[in-house]
């Protein structure tokens, strides 16, 4: 193998390990992203008043 064959394998690898590292990187920021998410549905879920019970709106799956 010559020098230059050499060379350019050796900088596809580090291209592809930058890639790599560049998508990894991007799936921890959407994954983080969703936890914010999560934490903040399960606070609204916990402010969120429990429905009283009400009898004049009964509801049958009969019909």
């Amino acid at each position: 193998m010559d020098t230059v064959s050499i060379a350019g394998a050796a900088q596809l690898m580090k291209t592809a390990q930058t890639q790599q590292v560049l998508s990894t990187t991007l799936m921890k920021q959407a994954a983080e992203q969703q936890n914010q998410i999560v934490n903040i549905l399960a606070q609204n879920a916990q402010q969120t008043p429990q429905p009283a019970a009400d009898s004049n709106y009964n509801f049958s799956t009969y019909a």
